[in-house]
């Protein structure tokens, strides 16, 4: 598996609108449709829809982008590493808020931004959106909704977000109006909120606004555009001119607007968008363009190298990597993907000790220890299944609502024999993906085995009463 995992995302199905007559079951419909549309949906405009939306986790791109705005979190008063960003492959440019502390970002946004000023800006603009929990606000709202009308106009947002607008006026029949402007209201104070708190943050930091502002400029001269050309940041941000008003006085009075920021900072975010561009363009046009996407000579050789990877021509991405860890050493993303190289060769102990490598010079990363544990898994041998067990102990600890983490600790758990142990965590990975059945099947095993200890006893018969009585 490579440093960058791709993870698939089904498409969501609506029911006809005379099917929807269950506040609750509605309700459960909406809220998986507003992990996608509220606080930006994912495909309103865009070439790819929510049916094919992917979802990459790749350690360098995370951490550095993470890192770039570490001072802002830290100025919103969360911890560090308290907000974490995900990036989904989409040429759309925007950026949304699901859940508490998560920021997704459209891989467009960094092919489309005009620097790392302008990533900044949105980012600050998000973080208010988190501080002041605005994604949990509305789901709040959405189980206060006590009539199909009422639920009905909201589903037809969220639909209609996600760039399904036939679907919505069919489910919009029994709304209301004023239920709708009421929504939209709400939508639009929440995006004047984030800006304030965007341009505190920022001033808080020596920030420079400009970049939020030129954003804030393009956006509004939108307005005048055909609904099918409008970026989907102004479509899911709305009130962009009212609100450009405010940034242009700010950057206007504040005396960080000319502030630039650091060289470092300027070169981990080339860095990020030239590898970006290399996982989401054809190989050929990476190789044809890599000189001219590569901030320099050593970025030109690793995305050729992805290239190559992605072409198949193993042979010549592993000797571009040994080059690079042979001139950079204390790159663990260099050691990473040359550990993804040498696993897809089908040398996992080699790619094991890349690996290990990677872990040493970036300790608690949850995506290198996953890999890790997985290329121990095919090297086999008792010490090496032990390392695996403990790497991916770590990394489930870390990412607990990460399924298939739970799956790869019990494959590790099982290969060395401790059968209950494995069971329990695969029971995990069953929850998570919300198998309720396959929980409950799982703790019944373990309970049905002599000699099993208390505490895993105990912890499979917890399962089974939360789990055991659901028939979904």
């Amino acid at each position: 598996m490579p440093a960058m995992i791709m993870l698939q995302f089904a498409p969501f199905k609506l029911s006809s609108p005379t099917q929807m007559t269950s506040p609750a079951s509605m309700q459960r419909l909406l809220r998986a449709i507003l992990l996608f549309a509220v606080g930006a949906a994912l495909a309103v405009g865009s070439a790819i829809s929510p049916a094919a939306a992917s979802m990459i986790r790749d350690t360098e791109i995370e951490a550095g982008l993470e890192g770039l705005m570490a001072h802002l979190v830290a100025a919103a008063g969360f911890p560090p590493g308290g907000v974490k960003i995900r990036i989904f492959i989409d040429p759309s440019y925007n950026a949304f808020v699901a859940g508490k502390r998560i920021i997704y970002v459209h891989s467009g946004l960094l092919e489309q931004a005009s620097g790392a000023g302008e990533f900044l800006g949105v980012m600050a603009h998000e973080l208010g959106h988190v501080r002041e929990g605005h994604v949990q606000r509305l789901d709040d709202e959405l189980q206060q909704a006590s009539n199909n009308a009422a639920l009905a106009t909201l589903a037809a947002i969220a639909v209609a977000a996600g760039g399904s607008g036939d679907a919505a006026a069919g489910v919009l029949i029994g709304g209301t109006d004023t239920a709708k402007r009421g929504f939209l209201a709400s939508r639009r104070r929440d995006e004047a909120v984030a800006d304030e708190i965007a341009l505190d943050l920022l001033e808080k930091t020596g920030t420079s606004a400009v970049g939020l502002r030129d954003l804030m400029a393009r956006m509004a001269r939108q307005r005048s555009l055909p609904e099918s050309r409008q970026s989907l940041y102004y479509s899911t941000h709305p009130g962009a001119q009212e609100r450009l008003q405010a940034l242009q006085d700010h950057v206007g009075k504040s005396d960080h607007s000319d502030n630039q920021l650091p060289e470092a900072a300027l070169a981990i975010y080339a860095r990020i968008v030239a590898k970006m561009a290399a996982w989401t363009e054809s190989p050929q046009r990476v190789i044809a363009r890599a000189a001219e996407m590569a901030p320099d000579p050593t970025m030109e050789t690793y995305i050729l190298a992805i290239a190559s990877f992605r072409r198949g021509d193993l042979g010549d991405a592993l000797a571009r990597m040994d080059e690079l860890t042979a001139t950079y050493p204390d790159d663990a993303f260099f050691h990473e993907f040359k550990g993804d190289i040498l696993f897809a060769m089908a040398r996992p102990a080699e790619a094991a000790a890349s690996y290990e490598t990677a872990l040493q010079l970036r300790p608690g990363s949850v995506l290198i220890q996953l890999n890790l544990g997985r290329s121990l898994i095919a090297e086999g041998g008792p010490a090496s299944l032990e390392r695996a067990i403990q790497v991916l102990a770590l990394a489930r600890d870390a990412e607990s609502q990460w399924g298939f983490l739970h799956r790869q600790y019990g494959i590790a758990l099982g290969k060395a024999g401790r059968i209950v142990e494995a069971d329990l965590a695969l029971a995990d990975e069953a929850i998570v993906i919300n198998d309720k059945q396959r929980a409950a099947q799982l703790a019944r095993r373990v309970l049905a085995r002599d000699g099993v200890a208390e505490n895993f006893r105990s912890r499979a018969s917890d399962i089974l009463f939360r789990y055991g009585g659901q028939a979904d």
